[in-house]
């Protein structure tokens, strides 16, 4: 059983939750990339619960695969959505708001604006690094990052 398929993030390390039951020796375990549209690394190919890191985003079916040497050997994939979020981690440093993130093709922009529904949030800093950091002011102020 190679698990209930899922969705996550592109370029961080997806776990995999792979059940094999056998009744002798240790069967051989493999997970391979069968399809899918960029690369796949495994962090350790040959156990059942390991992680996979995607390159691109998009669906990948991942196999895994169980082999005794005296039966037909066994396959069963998840399929894998692959996306290219961001996840933004926020902190305060003093009289700073820092930004953290994950995910995402630069340049990136750190927006801001009055009101979280507004139609005019303005670029308040562009970066190719992905943390930001702004002084912290009496305004109200609302903040998300876009990328490419």
């Amino acid at each position: 059983n190679a698990g209930a398929d899922f969705a996550g993030p592109m370029s961080q390390p997806l776990p995999l939750q792979g059940v094999v039951s056998f009744s002798n020796s240790p069967p051989l375990i493999r997970w391979i990339k069968y399809a899918g549209p960029g690369a796949v690394t495994f962090a350790n190919a040959s156990q059942t619960n390991t992680t996979a890191t995607c390159t691109t985003p998009g669906v990948y079916t991942l196999e895994l695969s169980a082999d005794d040497g005296i039966h037909a050997v066994a396959y069963d994939a998840v399929v894998v959505t692959v996306t290219n979020t961001l996840q933004v981690t926020v902190t305060r440093a003093g009289t700073h708001v820092n930004f953290s993130w994950t995910g995402g093709t630069p340049p990136f922009v750190l927006e801001q604006s009055g009101s979280v529904t507004s139609a005019s949030w303005s670029g308040a800093i562009t970066t190719s690094t992905q943390n930001a950091s702004v002084p912290i002011t009496n305004a109200k102020s609302f903040f998300r990052v876009k990328g490419q």
